[in-house]
């Protein structure tokens, strides 16, 4: 099929997730809930093919950016603005039918109300998304499209938690041994709990027990609340874990940038990078999520507010402004190994002041 064709009909196919994602708004949580969850699965089922079509051969590798991780992208907080400022193509990961599977399955009530609110908060930020950036930002799920790999990822997840202890546990021998917060710290490998963060923008300089602390007294979980810190803290790391082994999954599988908001998913994703050390079309991938992040950081969302949306996509394409910026990045010879945030820092924010 000829590219052009494959983008039209990756553009009928917007248009007809929209009219399902307006009608599962209006019926997801009444007595017919089950079948409209269904029929968003059947949906990309159906449409495998032709998304993985439009993704292995009208996308360049490494071309594009998918923004992933995320549970909406944010469109009323201009979070599109800088998601757009990088590469050619931009995916939103959509998380809909992965949230719609968990609804009605926790084990905390609490956590299914939070999950029904955020299906509905999701379904209504991706209608924004298809709304106002249509051709600019597609809809696809590609971690639904990966999920043959779920329980290699579970695997891997768990060798890695394992791996953070003195001895060698079984999670068997795990559950019977550790039981507190304190065991598990006692238990960790020595310095390895300076490098576990557990929420965002956490105190680096409290004790491990207290960010635990923030961490379990924060956070709604799908376990009951009785259960033991050391399960609460392998639920969180393996989910954590996961989660960045996901997107190195999915990035690698279909050749696209992460785009990475969340600053835990990020951390655990840049950690997990060491072991591809000597795989350069990764590392080459984490550097361009590394500065992804570093933009979405130094953005000043302010300053876009009264600029036309596709206006700022025109310019953006037209200044080229992801080849002036990965160009100025090898001048200064700013690598994943040369450690230099700060002067990558000054070259983003010199090139962004450009753009608003």
């Amino acid at each position: 099929m000829k590219s052009h064709l494959i983008k039209e009909e990756i553009k009928q196919l917007q248009i007809r997730y929209r009219e399902i994602l307006l009608k599962a708004k209006d019926n997801i949580f009444n007595d017919d809930s089950i079948a409209v969850i269904d029929e968003i699965n059947v949906f990309w089922y159906k449409n495998k093919k032709l998304i993985e079509l439009f993704l292995k051969s009208f996308l360049q590798p490494y071309n594009a950016y998918v923004f992933t991780a995320a549970t909406i992208l944010d469109v009323e907080d201009f979070e599109h603005y800088p998601f757009v400022t990088l590469g050619k193509f931009h995916i939103w990961d959509d998380p809909i039918y992965l949230y719609a599977n968990i609804a009605g399955k926790a084990q905390n009530s609490t956590f299914d109300e939070k999950i029904k609110k955020q299906i509905i908060d999701t379904i209504n930020d991706t209608l924004k998304i298809i709304e106002i950036a249509d051709e600019i930002i597609y809809i696809l799920p590609l971690r639904f499209l990966a999920n043959d790999s779920s329980q290699l990822l579970h695997d891997t997840a768990m060798e890695v938690f394992l791996s953070l202890f003195n001895n060698d546990y079984s999670f068997k021998e795990y559950l019977e041994n550790i039981h507190s917060i304190e065991d598990v710290k006692h238990s960790l490998r020595p310095g390895i709990e300076n490098s576990i963060i557990f929420l965002k923008n956490e105190d680096s300089k409290l004790g491990f027990e207290k960010r635990f602390a923030k961490y379990k007294d924060s956070t709604v979980l799908p376990i009951p609340k009785d259960v033991s810190d050391a399960k609460i803290f392998w639920f969180a790391i393996v989910g954590y874990l996961m989660q960045a082994l996901d997107v190195i999954n999915i990035c690698t599988r279909y050749q696209v940038n992460p785009y990475i908001r969340f600053e835990v998913t990020f951390t655990y994703m840049l950690i997990l990078s060491i072991n591809f050390k000597d795989q350069k079309e990764i590392q080459e991938m984490i550097f361009k999520s590394a500065i992804a992040y570093k933009l979405h950081m130094n953005f000043n969302k302010d300053k876009v507010k009264n600029i036309d949306f596709k206006r700022f996509y025109l310019n953006i394409q037209k200044l080229d402004f992801d080849n002036m910026l990965f160009s100025k990045l090898k001048e200064q010879e700013v690598t994943i190994d040369s450690r230099n945030a700060k002067l990558a820092d000054e070259i983003i924010d010199d090139l962004l002041e450009s753009l608003y």
